[in-house]
């Protein structure tokens, strides 16, 4: 009988709790979450799938844009096992350098970062009977997809996707490859590959998909969130990376660029399966003009092209697409090197600038672009390594529709140093053309987009 009114007891307890919260519901509404204590730094981390070779020198460039100390540990991937994780301090407002062992070709690096916001982006230096420098900021995001359109296979030229799996999990992940003769090429050996935890591998393009102009693959994870970047070495002299793009496909790319020799490969991935119609613009420093090549529809479904587009200075490509396509612009140096870029969706407020140079003698490159239709007032900061005294900032004028470059005497100051790049009114994209080497420093040459800085942590 006790235990009988004890469960009467219990269950008229839950009604009238049950009434009671019906009651606050109606009358009160929902209760608004409590808010996260205040002054919570972030973290966060940064995938860097830069790939490797024989006496490679790659760089880590790490800046950090805020009023403190942030804290990052640096892990290096590989097809073996991870390397100890490094941990070290960047000073507010100032960049640091942390050179990696990259011997392997799909070696990669993870940044975690602690106590605030940070950039991060890589340098290869070509070695080992290898040459070109290349150039590209790390990623913020794993995926399952991943769309890679800057390949080509022809003679003398190896393409390579670099996979990193990040993560204590095992991702499977399949390859396929769209060229542009033919339908996509999808093999079994490319098929449900199997990635180890914390592990990091190189895909040679060549082995499935020889002699193609244009080669583009896609990195489907069916488990597991992987993150991957191309990387083209070329035996006559040169190299380049380009980060992938991730899930859903943009309309918009802009893509910035600048102090080539007037050549340009623009490559448009299409894996959708009808085509686009695809419209360009070029902004210069003293106009606009239609891409006259790219016609008015894009690549066929399922397929990718490569269209020649005539540049020259600072310029930026803007291409609108009706449906969403992966987009690199391929540029080429006045000497042999390349470089490349899949350049940014939108433009924003303030980026951090990484350096693209391997050294000296040297010539460093930075670029401009507003899409918009508002002047952009920049205003450009050194964020040096170490204490040193640095040249004091610069403000710099981007009209609407136009591509300026930042002052030589600027950018000389200090080669190998991030600038924060912030404006007053309206927005831009901004990236890094350097040479670099050589003799007189025109060797090889790299071109990398900016790092746009989250509105939360943007300067004001």
């Amino acid at each position: 009988m006790r235990s009988r009114g004890q469960v009467v007891s219990a269950l008229l307890v839950l009604a009238l709790v049950a009434t009671g919260g019906v009651f606050l519901q109606r009358e009160v509404g929902p209760r608004a979450l409590a808010a996260g204590p205040a002054g919570v730094a972030p973290s966060g981390a940064w995938f860097c799938p830069h790939g490797g070779g024989t006496d490679w020198q790659v760089t880590l460039e790490l800046a950090n844009p805020g009023p403190n100390p942030a804290r990052v540990r640096v892990t290096e991937l590989s097809g073996g096992k991870p390397s100890k994780p490094a941990s070290f301090t960047i000073e507010p407002g100032t960049e640091l350098q942390v050179p990696e062992t990259a011997s392997a070709r799909g070696a990669s690096s993870m940044i975690e970062y602690f106590d605030g916001w940070v950039a991060a982006g890589w340098v290869a230096h070509a070695g080992g009977g290898e040459t070109g420098v290349a150039a590209e900021p790390c990623l913020s995001q794993a995926s399952g997809v991943w769309h890679l359109p800057d390949g080509t296979t022809r003679e003398n030229e190896d393409a390579y996707v670099v996979v990193m799996n990040p993560f204590a999990v095992t991702a499977t992940v399949t390859i396929v490859l769209y060229t542009d003769d033919g339908e996509p090429i999808r093999t079994g050996d490319w098929t449900n590959l199997v990635l180890k935890p914390h592990r990091s591998e190189a895909f040679h393009l060549n082995a499935n998909a020889l002699g193609y102009g244009t080669v583009s693959a896609q990195v489907d994870a069916a488990t597991g969130r992987v993150v991957a970047a191309t990387l083209g070495v070329s035996a006559l002299g040169g190299l380049r990376s380009g980060v992938g793009v991730p899930g859903e496909l943009p309309r918009q790319v802009i893509l910035p660029g600048g102090f080539d020799q007037g050549r340009t490969d623009l490559v448009i991935m299409n894996p959708g399966d009808s085509r686009p119609t695809v419209t360009g613009t070029v902004l210069s420093a003293d106009a606009s003009q239609a891409i006259a090549s790219l016609g008015q529809e894009g690549p066929n479904a399922a397929s990718t092209q490569t269209y020649p587009v005539t540049t020259g200075g600072p310029s930026t490509i803007v291409l609108q697409s009706s449906a969403g396509v992966a987009v690199a612009r391929r540029t080429y140096g006045v000497v042999s090197d390349q470089g490349s870029t899949e350049g940014a969706s939108a433009p924003a407020r303030a980026w951090v600038i990484l350096p693209a140079v391997a050294g000296y003698p040297n010539h460093p490159g930075l670029v401009l672009a507003n899409p918009g239709t508002e002047p952009a007032e920049v205003t450009l900061s050194f964020m040096p390594a170490g204490t040193a005294p640095v040249p004091g900032p610069v403000t710099v004028e981007v009209p609407p529709g136009r591509t300026v470059a930042v002052p030589k005497s600027f950018v000389d100051a200090k080669p190998f140093a991030a600038v924060l790049a912030v404006a007053s009114t309206g927005t831009f994209v901004p990236a890094a053309a350097s040479y670099s080497l050589g003799k007189e420093g025109f060797a090889t040459y790299a071109v990398s987009l900016g790092v746009p800085i989250p509105e939360e942590w943007a300067p004001a």
